[in-house]
């Protein structure tokens, strides 16, 4: 199961397990029957989180085999990556948010 899939799971979950008069809920059931069809939802409305993403097995298995023999973080190696790749390819946005 992806790591999104496990989120969802858990939003519906906690919505499940709340009493129906909560404002939350009876929004939640709104917005749900509201929209039938995909609807593009600003990122600040979002319930997902952005860096929800999944790989391939392969990957996956290379990423484990790369932490496990030369002891690196993988998630700090991942953000240096990240940063390179928005500064080459988007050096506006990049040079407005990142240091």
């Amino acid at each position: 199961m992806s790591l999104l899939g496990k989120y969802r799971k858990e939003e519906e979950r906690r919505d499940e397990e709340k009493p129906p008069d909560s404002p939350r809920s009876s929004k939640t059931r709104k917005k749900t029957q509201v929209r039938s069809t995909p609807v593009a939802v600003p990122n600040k409305e979002r319930r997902s989180p952005i860096m929800s993403f999944s790989v391939t097995s392969e990957l996956r298995s290379c990423l484990q085999a790369v932490r496990n023999e030369k002891a690196i973080n993988l998630s700090l190696w991942v953000e240096k990556k990240l940063r390179e790749a928005l500064s080459d390819e988007f050096p506006l946005i990049a040079d407005r948010y990142l240091e």
